[in-house]
């Protein structure tokens, strides 16, 4: 079969991604490329695949808003045991479902890195867009003991040796990292993210109480830990604020984070809601007075845009991918990693500044997810 230019009408695309939109681990990475892919069906008439691991076990395929999800193998977790067997097990699936059903039918394969690419150049004749949202780097030391993260890092280094020659996309921040796992700055295109929120023309009524909101999966990489740490210095100076913690994780890890509230006495402050809907997600932005980021480090850090978008700042500590997203006293405040104590008066603080609420809000109109689709379509053409 004749593999098509990519210039041409109905391109066909191929996205290799670790987890499908409805994955009830998918995060941020997961919902940026989706915008994307979502757009190129829309308002480019390409043909757009997803293949990712099985997140239900009775599923092998569906269609989401034009986007066609292929499911193989089996789901994947981050636990050292599906790191070391699972996830070369789940390689091989890849490049055996490429050869037998997809080589020679596409134009551009998107190879999605969160942690580990998938190694196409080694296999693939098409064109290859390598889509990454962060380098790990001192992740490993974050998530995993010694050795295992001296292995991450090491392995991290040599996955991405075979790339040498292929074009990547990625935010302002991981295009600034992409030179210590050895990508060249000229193979680099920077397209940075939009938001997609409910259109607000002013600021939406508040909580009474002074609401802090944490956006995030539950997991260590995020820090809920010393979200909990902050949160207990604002309610020496407000016993009436609360925190409100929005995200999956694994429940052995949140009862460890429930058995650290009721030590400080914070149990009635505190809720845990897990996984909402989009509309309920954005519905509890907007009442929040704060969005608190605690991660140690995101890959540019959408969920402080949608944040904005509702009208309410984001706090964060001076880490990468927040330092980007985060306009320093325009749609939030950035603190040094120990300003514990800073952080939480400037949170108390936030409660009724409705100047700093509507700065937030003007900020995030220019993320446009129509823009910075096109801009990631033109990228596929050339």
């Amino acid at each position: 079969m004749v593999v098509r230019h990519p210039k041409q009408s109905n391109m066909r695309i191929l996205i290799l991604n670790w987890r499908s939109i409805k994955d009830p681990l998918e995060g941020g990475a997961e919902r940026a490329t989706f915008e994307h892919a979502k757009r190129w069906v829309k308002n480019h008439k390409a043909k757009v695949t997803w293949l990712s691991p099985k997140y239900d076990k009775n599923i092998d395929k569906e269609t989401i808003e034009g986007v066609d999800f292929v499911y193989i193998g089996f789901s994947l977790t981050r636990n050292l045991f599906q790191l070391l067997f699972a996830f070369p097990t789940f390689y091989f699936l890849v490049f055996w479902t490429y050869i037998t059903k997809f080589k020679e039918r596409v134009d551009v394969i998107i190879d999605q890195v969160h942690g580990f690419p998938y190694l196409t150049p080694l296999y693939v004749k098409e064109k290859i867009i390598v889509y990454i949202h962060e380098v790990a780097g001192e992740i490993w030391d974050i998530m995993y003991p010694f050795p295992i993260n001296k292995l991450g890092k090491l392995l991290e280094k040599i996955t991405f040796l075979p790339y040498r020659k292929v074009t990547f996309v990625g935010a302002q921040t991981v295009s600034r990292e992409l030179p210590s796992i050895g990508i060249n700055k000229s193979q680099i295109n920077i397209v940075n993210y939009g938001v997609s929120a409910p259109k607000l023309f002013k600021i939406p009524n508040k909580n009474k109480n002074l609401t802090v909101i944490f956006l995030n999966r539950l997991v260590k990489m995020k820090g809920p830990e010393r979200a909990i740490q902050v949160f207990d210095e604002v309610c020496k100076k407000d016993k009436t604020a609360k925190l409100i913690f929005v995200g999956k994780g694994d429940e052995q890890y949140k009862n460890k984070l429930k058995e650290t509230v009721d030590k400080l006495g914070l149990t009635e402050n505190v809720k845990f809601l897990g996984f909402v809907s989009e509309k309920e997600k954005f519905n509890l932005l907007s009442k929040s007075h704060v969005l608190l980021n605690a991660s140690y480090k995101e890959g540019w850090g959408l969920v402080n845009i949608e944040a904005n978008s509702m009208g309410t700042p984001a706090i964060s500590f001076r880490v990468k991918g927040n330092t980007e997203s985060i306009s320093d006293g325009v749609s939030g405040f950035i603190f040094e990693d120990k300003d514990i104590k800073k952080m939480a008066n400037k949170i108390v603080k936030l409660k009724n500044n409705k100047k700093i609420q509507q700065s937030a809000l003007k900020y995030s109109k220019q993320f446009d997810w129509d823009k910075v689709s096109n801009q990631f379509y033109e990228i596929l053409e050339k």
